[in-house]
């Protein structure tokens, strides 16, 4: 699983940040092969979850600037993946947690960007935000 150029939104910020999420979940995927499995999964984990929040912040403020009418269930989406990365983080200083985990944030991830956080695309680009020309 990894970043591909589908899941850009042309909203410069957002996709440098969504990128900085896939290059941390392959620091995680690293970390499940190193030799200090327990501590490089842990930490990596805390990583995810202080970028993610910072991430939600921004996608969130953006969206409610611009007026976007589905901005309370967009941000359930990102509270209910929250919780479950605070649930794996917390399983992780207790057991080997690396498949879930993996499975977990991949399809999350890829579905969310490409599918919910693309809808709102359209309304942040009407306010005017500045977009990433498309190649």
């Amino acid at each position: 699983m990894g970043w591909t150029d589908n899941l850009l939104t042309g909203i410069h910020e957002i996709d440098q940040q969504h990128q900085v999420l896939f290059d941390v979940v392959a620091r995680l995927e690293q970390a499940v092969t190193s030799d200090d499995k327990w501590s490089a999964v842990h930490f990596a984990l805390v990583e995810l979850n202080s970028f993610v929040n910072v991430h939600f912040a921004v996608e969130e403020a953006l969206m409610r600037l611009h007026g976007y009418p589905d901005l309370e269930a967009h941000i359930a989406a990102h509270r209910a993946f929250s919780v479950d990365l605070v649930e794996i983080k917390q399983h992780s200083i207790r057991k080997d947690v690396s498949s879930e985990m993996l499975n977990m944030l991949g399809s999350w991830l890829v579905s969310h960007i490409g599918v919910v956080d693309k809808a709102y695309v359209p309304y942040l680009r009407a306010g005017k935000i500045v977009t990433t020309p498309r190649s």
